[in-house]
């Protein structure tokens, strides 16, 4: 019977932490907790590398990434919706092959889409890891360029 009363107060205790624990965390890190839903985008859309929710229309500002594993689609981007980031934010734009040494000014809107093979497939099946490792990817479709000029006939529309 103590026994019983001893799991039965374990059990409480744990659902009542578990229900706290978006609170301690929202405390703890404010950066994290997702802005009020809007209209404009979905419940339950993920948080993307700009801080705002994926599928939130903005307009992008920076140059193409030239250092570490980067390509022709690499935007470092350093104003969002005209104001400056403390720290760049490297994005892989999907529609956009960007010329190197220009400044980009884009519209258009955070994605992503599961890449690499699910761990628990890969123990299943035997097989080798993948090079990526099995995590969601953001990107950024733009949508129209302000600048520069010429690059609005390289994009692809989506």
């Amino acid at each position: 019977m103590i026994a019983a009363l001893v799991v039965r107060a374990w059990t409480m205790a744990r659902l009542q932490l578990v229900a706290l624990l978006p609170l301690v965390l929202a405390a703890s890190f404010p950066s994290c907790v997702a802005p009020p839903e809007t209209a404009a985008t979905p419940i339950g859309a993920p948080m993307g590398r700009l801080g705002l929710r994926v599928g939130t229309f903005v307009r992008l500002e920076g140059v193409r990434a030239t250092q570490g594993k980067v390509g022709d689609g690499s935007l470092l981007v350093d104003h969002v919706d005209g104001v400056a980031l403390a720290q760049p934010v490297e994005l892989w734009v999907e529609n956009l092959a960007l010329p190197k040494d220009v400044r980009c000014a884009l519209s258009g809107y955070e994605t992503g889409r599961w890449i690499g093979l699910p761990p628990e497939v890969e123990r299943a099946e035997h097989l080798a890891p993948r090079q990526a490792m099995w995590q969601f990817w953001i990107t950024f479709i733009a949508t129209s360029v302000q600048a520069p000029a010429e690059l609005a006939e390289r994009l692809r529309p989506q």
